[in-house]
């Protein structure tokens, strides 16, 4: 009788432990694919489980694929579970939400049945704002892009008609599963067709600031913050394999752009650019509006948070005049992108507390004007006309998309190493938390 009493104790004890296990995957699937980095999603884990009395769990995140075990104390039976992400798009909404809930169950664990239907509400909720809202987001990032780099209002229109239909051609394809890098090889040659448009509708106008316009959209939801997270975390298989997969949306881009541009040429319409555009004091009030928009069209695009918004349009205006004040002081693209970074990232780790948000969502959202599509567009108008100094411009651009996801991540770093939790974390992760919420304080507490 003693003997199949034991039986059943280990018996539920053992689906205790699964059912654990399979809720905090689960969470740290959605904040994942949502968009936060590795070392989010490993720290969520290990602190859910703790909080519901599961010690010694190890987590690991290996670019599409979550893995959680955990030994028996008292069997030493390693329970081990894994799930395969099988897609990621940025949706701040449901990171929220989710880093919300995590953060609940952290302080105070609810029945895990409970903790399941909560999180299952999170993720079959309606959408924050409609597809066509969020398609018209992405509208307003290219129209503002337009008027950022010192465009008029043809080319602003024919930007803003190049976007939508280029999310919208995209979706379609992303709808029928074609790679990613065929998604943007075509979304990259709409910029050039709708520039030869420009061209013939109005002389007077530069088109190739549309095509300046559509890349900044296009890299606007590049994954190069994740992977330069995860990298300087530590998690350098997931940080190189994400760097891999923003290579490759770059190249698709890069290939779409040169491929109708060249198409072009063979028709008799030569697409004359000039990708030398200043950005300078002169027009200030111009590019602080111009910045707001491009960052009011991402956020709609990906469904930033209501109260977050204010945050992330001051915060976008903040990272466009230290940007502009770097240049104009004669500190380089790459060093004034950093600057400008450092500035935001310190902001938004305080305000992301006011609002209640996580701070990658704020950070990368206000960093969207800085995209470096000006630069990238020059080194490939360089290239296709021989000159090897667009090999330059485009690892200048490549160093300039480093520089602002690692001046963001530094200010977060250095915010948390003061106030906490970087002391008690530094013995297990490298980097500091972004997609979580955190305790800013030296006194004890369950939160992260």
């Amino acid at each position: 009788m003693s003997d199949a009493t034991v039986s059943i104790g280990v018996f539920d004890n053992a689906g205790y432990t699964r059912a654990v296990l399979d809720l905090t995957m689960r969470l740290a699937e959605v904040i994942f694919a949502a968009g936060a980095g590795a070392e989010d999603a490993t720290a969520a884990m290990e602190a859910i489980t703790r909080a519901y009395g599961l010690k010694g769990t190890e987590a690991n995140v290996t670019h599409t694929i979550i893995a959680l075990t955990h030994e028996d104390p008292g069997t030493h039976e390693s329970i081990t579970r894994s799930r395969n992400v099988k897609y990621r798009s940025l949706n701040y909404g449901k990171l929220t939400a989710t880093s919300e809930l995590i953060a609940e169950l952290i302080e105070n664990p609810i029945d895990v049945a409970d903790a399941r239907k909560a999180l299952a509400t999170i993720v079959s909720a309606r959408p924050q704002v409609t597809a066509l809202w969020r398609r018209l987001g992405w509208s307003l990032v290219g129209a503002g892009a337009a008027v950022l780099i010192g465009g008029g209002l043809t080319v602003l229109i024919a930007a803003f008609i190049a976007t939508f239909f280029i999310d919208l051609i995209t979706a379609a394809l992303d709808r029928r599963q074609v790679p990613v890098f065929y998604q943007n090889v075509v979304g990259g040659a709409i910029g050039p067709m709708t520039a030869a448009v420009v061209a013939l509708v109005d002389p007077s106008a530069n088109p190739s600031l549309v095509v300046i316009a559509t890349i900044i959209m296009l890299l606007a939801g590049v994954t190069t913050f994740g992977a330069v997270h995860d990298t300087l975390s530590g998690f350098y298989l997931t940080g190189t394999a994400r760097m891999m997969e923003a290579l490759l949306i770059t190249g698709g881009l890069v290939t779409g752009v040169a491929g109708a541009s060249l198409l072009l040429a063979r028709f008799g319409l030569v697409l004359r650019v000039n990708g030398n555009v200043a950005l300078t004091f002169a027009d200030v009030a111009a590019l602080l509006a111009a910045s707001v928009v491009i960052v009011v069209g991402f956020a709609l695009a990906v469904q930033v948070p209501w109260r977050a918004y204010w945050v992330v349009c001051l915060l976008g205006a903040l990272a466009e005049l230290l940007y502009l004040g770097g240049t104009s002081a004669g500190f380089g693209l790459v060093w004034s992108s950093a600057a400008a970074a450092v500035g935001v990232g310190l902001a938004a780790a305080l305000t992301s507390r006011v609002v209640r948000t996580p701070p990658l969502v704020i950070v990368v959202t206000a960093l969207v004007p800085l995209v470096p599509g000006l630069t990238l567009f020059s080194g490939l108008l360089q290239l296709s006309d021989g000159n090897i100094d667009g090999v330059l411009s485009m690892l200048t651009a490549g160093a300039v998309a480093v520089a602002l996801a690692a001046g963001a991540i530094l200010a977060q770093y250095l915010v948390q190493f003061v106030w906490g939790p970087a002391r008690r974390l530094q013995r297990r992760f490298v980097g500091p938390l972004m997609a979580l919420p955190v305790r800013l304080s030296r006194s004890p507490g369950k939160r992260i």
